[in-house]
């Protein structure tokens, strides 16, 4: 029997295909199932996901010996909002403050969220970091500096569409736990379509550095926060 905590389970719902997979730790997948899809207006409608759960869930939790309980999302559709904000912050000529940075960047995302209507954020990255002036992708030894420049990116997907989502797997008791957008992982130099579920796996896992992840306070995993600022020390 295989861990559950072993593996992340995906599914990719797409114009031409559904496909679900279950991945390890070590970025290999344990068990594939897809369907193809001749009908393309799938996406604008997810029937097609509930028949495909309807006559393939009993099978797969079959094969993997286990109740598939939560899954990633990988979502192909054209909805997918993507909207470029700046926030500047100056130390005045005070030691870099860590926690007002991180304060910042929640308080960013959050009145984000307020503005911007019927969406629900899937992604917050950061493009570009500007320190006095000069331009980096990446804010690596970076020592001394008066203010700070972020170019951040967020990717939302209309609320209606992650409720129907969540309202058909849920008739199968399945939790979604991350909504994660198609077009964002052919960004990553190593996508192809037929690993796009694998690099769906290491961007949670950290993949783009620059990627925001709000971690829960009673996990023990790594949040963005940490790694970020961890530049700094």
């Amino acid at each position: 029997m295989i861990k559950l905590k072993d593996y992340k389970f995906f599914l990719f719902i797409g114009p031409n295909n559904i496909k679900f997979e279950a991945i390890d730790t070590n970025n290999e997948i344990y068990f594939s199932k897809k369907n193809l899809i001749d009908d393309s207006s799938t996406n604008e409608n997810f029937d097609l996901l509930d028949q495909f759960l309807k006559n393939h869930i009993f099978d797969i939790e079959k094969n993997l010996n286990n109740y598939v309980k939560d899954i990633h999302l990988v979502i192909d559709h054209n909805d997918f909002l993507f909207v470029n904000l700046s926030m500047k912050y100056s130390f005045d000529g005070m030691k870099f403050n860590l926690n007002r940075l991180n304060s910042l960047l929640v308080e960013l995302k959050s009145q984000f969220k307020n503005t911007i209507g019927n969406f629900e954020v899937t992604h917050m990255v950061i493009n570009k970091f500007i320190v006095d002036g000069k331009s980096y992708s990446q804010l690596i030894e970076i020592n001394n500096y008066d203010k700070i420049c972020l170019e951040v990116k967020f990717i939302c997907l209309n609320k209606s569409i992650v409720q129907n989502l969540k309202d058909i797997l849920s008739k199968y008791q399945i939790m979604v736990r991350n909504i994660i957008c198609f077009a964002y992982l052919k960004e990553f130099e190593d996508f192809s379509d037929r690993k796009n579920l694998i690099i769906a796996h290491k961007v949670l896992n950290g993949l783009n550095q620059n990627e925001i992840f709000f971690s829960n306070k009673n996990t023990k995993n790594i949040s963005f926060f940490e790694k970020f600022f961890s530049f700094f020390n």
